[in-house]
């Protein structure tokens, strides 16, 4: 699957003259985790995510109504193509210890793709993997290529390979 099956939009986006005040009434509002700051023409250019009010608006006692996104904000923004794996999203999420993906393709912000969306996905894949594994199916992958999922022997949920026909996370693996 591509991030493109899984990724939430429309992205919440604001500009960044926005107080810190009304995100966090946004964020409250639509029950998401973060918002995208864009230029006018779209263009993304930050993120500022739950984490980044505690820290930065939070811990310092500062008035959200003084505090401007452009002075909060994420810049260094990490993101990923609509046609990159579910794998490759989960992999740079664990690589840069991120819960947020926003998806971009050039300059365009087309959604965002989050742990959560990933995890939703999960159980269906494994789903189908068990269905055409009933019928005699070719499985889209080599049993040593990890997928995101559940460790069938002790249950931890992350990276895991088909090991003699159980999915299995690399602490089992070398317990065995």
């Amino acid at each position: 699957m591509v991030v493109s099956d899984a990724m939430s939009t429309p992205v919440i986006t604001v500009d960044t003259n926005t107080t810190v005040y009304d995100v966090a009434n946004i964020m409250k509002e639509k029950k998401i985790g973060c918002v995208v700051v864009v230029e006018k023409d779209s263009k993304p250019l930050g993120i500022v995510t739950e984490r980044d009010l505690v820290i930065n608006i939070v811990a310092k006692n500062l008035k959200p109504k003084d505090v401007l996104v452009k002075d909060i904000m994420t810049t260094k923004l990490i993101t990923i193509s609509p046609n990159a794996t579910l794998m490759d999203a989960a992999r740079k999420m664990a690589e840069k210890n991120i819960k947020r993906l926003p998806v971009v393709e050039g300059d365009k912000l087309l959604g965002i793709i989050t742990v959560s969306d990933i995890t939703k996905i999960s159980p269906k894949i494994f789903e189908i993997m068990y269905e055409m594994s009933k019928i005699g199916g070719e499985l889209p992958y080599r049993g040593d290529e990890y997928i995101e999922g559940i460790c069938e022997v002790c249950g931890s949920q992350g990276s895991v390979r088909l090991v003699n026909g159980r999915y299995i996370c690399d602490n089992c693996i070398d317990e065995l």
